[in-house]
């Protein structure tokens, strides 16, 4: 897949008509990851949004789990997996605010990804603000879509310790 259909494709790009794509593509970088190689460290500060061009990628969190009486340790949990047909987007967080990673990404396979830089965005939605306000409302659904999601899965876990805790 060219970058241009990487971009085009992706849920916070995808109405943005053809010059807007072209002004994007610009400020994407290659970027190359070998299978194994961790392209994201949850808790490490972030300054830049991916896309899948190829390959396969993983995303973990860190839990700490108990293996004794005063055994803890830390555990990866891979949470899902995704490839350039997904269509998906990660560190869109990086973006808009400074902090860190609330999650690890791992090459599942050699991966190209497509990278752009928290300067280059903000940079470019300052020359194009009209295009910003589309490019941000984006970013807003899809993190309001998250969180719906964590929501759920709060009250799911809350209520199977509600009933693991009460049987």
């Amino acid at each position: 897949m060219n970058a241009t259909e990487t971009v085009k494709n992706s849920f916070i790009f995808n109405t943005l008509n053809d010059e807007q794509l072209a002004k994007v593509v610009n400020i994407t970088r290659e970027r190359r990851f070998d299978k194994g190689s961790v392209i994201m460290h949850e808790g490490h500060e972030g300054d830049a949004m991916y896309m899948i061009a190829k390959g396969e990628v993983e995303v973990s969190k860190s839990l700490t789990m108990k293996f004794g009486d005063d055994d803890y340790r830390q555990k990866e949990k891979v949470l899902s997996r995704f490839r350039p047909e997904d269509h998906v987007v990660f560190g869109e967080m990086a973006l808009i605010a400074k902090g860190t990673r609330s999650a690890s990404i791992t090459a599942r396979t050699d991966c190209v990804l497509l990278e752009i830089t928290r300067d280059d965005f903000l940079k470019l939605i300052k020359e194009e603000p009209d295009m910003g306000v589309t490019i941000l409302l984006k970013i807003s659904e899809l993190l309001i879509d998250r969180l719906k999601h964590s929501d759920q899965d709060v009250i799911r876990l809350t209520t199977a310790l509600s009933i693991a805790l009460s049987g």
